[in-house]
């Protein structure tokens, strides 16, 4: 069963699968306030679903994952708007990690930005081996918003995560799976019935166990609520920057922003 949305689709396979695409491929599966909502009320459908036993989450098309946040509509929302847009992704992102039902994430092309953010929040991820992973944040004056600061270095642990925040780089999926941020890298060509196969088996296994062990696992980590917070009044109050103003202008124009702390 396909229910369609603006933003996303959603299917409840056969297999046991709560199928989750950002569809949004002609920008790059570029997540949007709409899409955040949408994203929130498929996640409520794979929980209240008997038949769906784990979560596979994705994006439309052979170009991305996602790319990210709409730069250019966040840097116009102030600081007490920017607050509550990083709280809202942080949320409900974080209802991926919070949730019972494994979930993994299909990676093919760009998961940058909030895109990456999205996957740190996957159990599992995959990807093809010709995506890319960054977040260039730094690049136009902001922050990773929707938990990157956090969530990545328990991840990766915090001299990783640094360089992938101070740097702005992007990174091969194949040095993803160096740092172990992937399960696996799969041939592009075959990516999605790989990848499909993959989290089929995931659905497949004990999901008496497997929702005791997320649980368990997910109370041993230390609460990141206030790490959270001071990310979310940093990125509000970035938004007031002059610098963002002139990353966001260098961003349109593809040039190099000239950031002079004000």
């Amino acid at each position: 069963m396909t229910d369609s949305y603006e933003t996303v689709q959603f299917e409840r396979t056969d297999d046991g699968l709560g199928w989750i695409e950002l569809d949004r491929p002609d920008a790059l599966n570029t997540i949007t306030t709409e899409l955040l909502d949408e994203l929130d009320a498929v996640i409520d459908r794979c929980e209240s679903a008997e038949s769906v036993r784990a979560i596979y989450l994705t994006g439309a098309g052979d170009r991305a994952f996602s790319a990210g946040a709409d730069v250019q509509s966040s840097g116009v929302m102030g600081h007490r708007k920017g607050v509550e847009h990083s709280r809202r992704g942080q949320t409900v992102f974080g209802r991926l990690k919070a949730t019972d039902l494994p979930v993994v994430a299909g990676i093919d092309g760009y998961c940058l930005g909030g895109g990456m953010e999205l996957s740190m929040c996957a159990d599992l991820r995959i990807a093809s081996d010709r995506s890319e992973f960054g977040l260039p944040e730094h690049s136009l004056g902001l922050l990773p918003g929707w938990g990157g600061t956090q969530r990545l270095q328990q991840l990766l642990g915090e001299s990783v995560a640094k360089q992938f925040v101070f740097t702005a780089d992007r990174f091969s999926a194949e040095r993803m799976y160096e740092f172990g941020y992937l399960y696996d890298l799969i041939e592009a060509e075959s990516f999605e019935e790989d990848a499909r196969s993959f989290a089929a088996e995931i659905a497949a296994g004990p999901p008496i166990a497997q929702r005791y062990s997320k649980r368990a696992m997910r109370a041993a980590t230390p609460s990141p609520d206030a790490g959270l917070e001071l990310e979310a009044q940093a990125f509000g109050h970035l938004l007031d920057t002059e610098d963002l103003a002139a990353g966001i202008s260098a961003f349109v124009t593809d040039s190099d922003p000239e950031f002079e702390g004000k």
